[in-house]
């Protein structure tokens, strides 16, 4: 029994380095990264636990989990994946919300490589059954995860509503403004441009450095 705790604390562990697409994300709040890296560690632990119980149960190679388990790990790991789309995709952009999943899937994937597909003598690495359904399942839920990241959305974190009226459904959302526009507006607006409502994080940053560089050329 205290081994099959130790393997369960160690792999635990291991996913630890999949959190590391959260560092790269300078422009984001220090609060905002920690609920991140919290969810993206839930999210890997219920996909491997999903990818192992499937596999096995799939292949038999190592016998077989009780049903319920395998049910209870795809539905945890769907759960877990809804809000944390819609968590990373509140915060950042549709492009960068699918490097941050998608990169720490493929951690996930690259640490437990040498166990999935190494030989049972030890001796390099084969294909089998197992393997190719743990890497069949993995390509499912990125799959998943990439097109949960799509769709518009306002940057309150909500779905435009087909009830809204139609003024506000058709509001431009400022996510991919050029830089030739980004100039326009300060030009035009000036600091009172970065209280339009319609700005993601990201897209504030960029008036506001655009603005910092006017006052420097000024």
């Amino acid at each position: 029994m205290n081994s099959i705790y130790g393997v369960l604390f160690i792999g635990l562990l291991i996913n630890i380095p999949s959190l590391a697409p959260v560092l790269f994300l300078g422009n984001t709040q220090k609060q905002v990264k920690v609920s991140m890296a919290v969810r993206l560690y839930l999210l890997n632990t219920f996909l491997v636990l999903s990818l192992v119980t499937v596999s096995q149960n799939t292949t038999q190679k190592y016998g077989l989990f009780p049903v319920w388990l395998v049910f209870a790990a795809i539905g945890l790991f769907v759960l877990m994946l809804v809000p944390t789309v819609k968590f990373i995709r509140k915060h950042l952009t549709i492009g960068t919300s699918r490097a941050v999943i998608l990169s720490s899937f493929l951690i996930v994937y690259a640490i437990r490589f040498h166990g999935v597909f190494s030989h049972v003598n030890g001796s390099g690495y084969t294909i089998n059954g197992y393997n190719a359904a743990w890497t069949f399942f993995f390509l499912f839920a990125s799959l998943l995860a990439y097109l949960g990241c799509g769709g518009s959305k306002t940057y309150s974190g909500y779905s435009a509503s087909s009830s809204a009226p139609q003024s506000d459904y058709f509001k431009p959302i400022k996510e991919y403004e050029t830089q030739s526009q980004i100039d326009y507006d300060i030009a035009v607006k000036g600091a009172s441009v970065l209280s339009d409502p319609n700005l993601s994080i990201v897209e504030q940053q960029r008036y506001r450095d655009a603005l910092k560089k006017r006052e420097e050329n000024h």
